[in-house]
């Protein structure tokens, strides 16, 4: 049967089974680069890990100012609503603290603040919205 076939059709079978396969593998690679970008972007977070852990180890283990520690608490709890946010197609803003609430939260020195609680009232409702699991450590000021 393969010798009775006409040379100009197998080389034809021949050239559409390499396009076949090149356009496969193409989109494998497109595919997995795709992948690997989201895997890359999300930071790796570990919860219930709280910076003041790590300054105890450091030092005596008592901070005078507790500012270091709201920041790093708002931002990473901001940080994960903002990228929930964009993977729903939704605009962060809707959802976030301003810079202004934050920065406002931070000088307060203390989560008890009205300040922070605007903020921390404004994060759990995104986090609530998006069916998050809400941080198990905040600042202890």
């Amino acid at each position: 049967m393969l010798q009775d076939a006409d040379p100009a059709k197998l080389r034809r079978w021949l050239r559409v089974s390499i396009a076949a396969n090149v356009a496969s593998g193409l989109a494998v690679l497109v595919l997995g680069y795709g992948l690997l970008i989201f895997v890359v972007d999300e930071p790796a977070e570990v919860e219930g890990v709280s910076l003041s852990a790590r300054s105890d180890a450091d030092g005596d283990g008592k901070s005078d100012d507790p500012r270091a520690e709201m920041r790093a608490f708002f931002t990473r709890t901001a940080g994960l609503l903002d990228r929930t946010a964009r993977r729903h197609g939704t605009n962060p803003a809707d959802v976030l603290p301003t810079r202004e609430q934050i920065d406002a939260a931070v000088e307060s020195r203390s989560v008890h603040s009205m300040e922070s609680e605007i903020v921390l009232q404004k994060l759990r409702e995104g986090y609530d919205y998006y069916n998050l699991d809400w941080p198990l450590v905040m600042p202890h000021q």
